[in-house]
């Protein structure tokens, strides 16, 4: 069985939700990751970080679950960022692309360090 693509956990100092992505992100792992991502949701209005940094390619096939589960969570959500590399044009379109389509707001951030981590978010 291949490493999974993902990893989520809560920052100690902010409370805010991180869910970083490295390397090809399979479909079927797409299920699982928003499973985790639900069990961790507080019950007041969540910070959710997407570090997509480490991602490699794109699967247009993560797409509607993921706009299926923002449109579902909306009311949980307090703020969503997504942190890509500069020249990572395909993500930034592809995360417009679902804000619209799940009518959730979504901050896009291409100007964090590699080296950032949860704790200095």
């Amino acid at each position: 069985m291949a490493k999974a693509s993902w990893g989520i956990k809560k920052a100690a100092a902010s409370g805010a939700i991180w869910l970083r992505f490295a390397g090809r992100t399979r479909t079927e792992e797409i299920p699982e990751c928003l499973t985790a991502l639900s069990e961790m949701m507080p019950t007041e209005p969540a910070n959710i970080v997407f570090d997509l940094r480490e991602l490699e390619g794109h699967n247009p096939e993560t797409k509607e679950p993921i706009k299926a589960w923002l449109g579902k969570n909306k009311a949980k959500i307090k703020e969503i960022t997504v942190l890509v590399p500069r020249s990572s044009t395909i993500h930034k379109v592809a995360t417009a692309v679902i804000s619209l389509a799940a009518g959730v707001k979504i901050r896009i951030r291409d100007d964090v360090d590699e080296e950032a981590s949860v704790a200095t978010f």
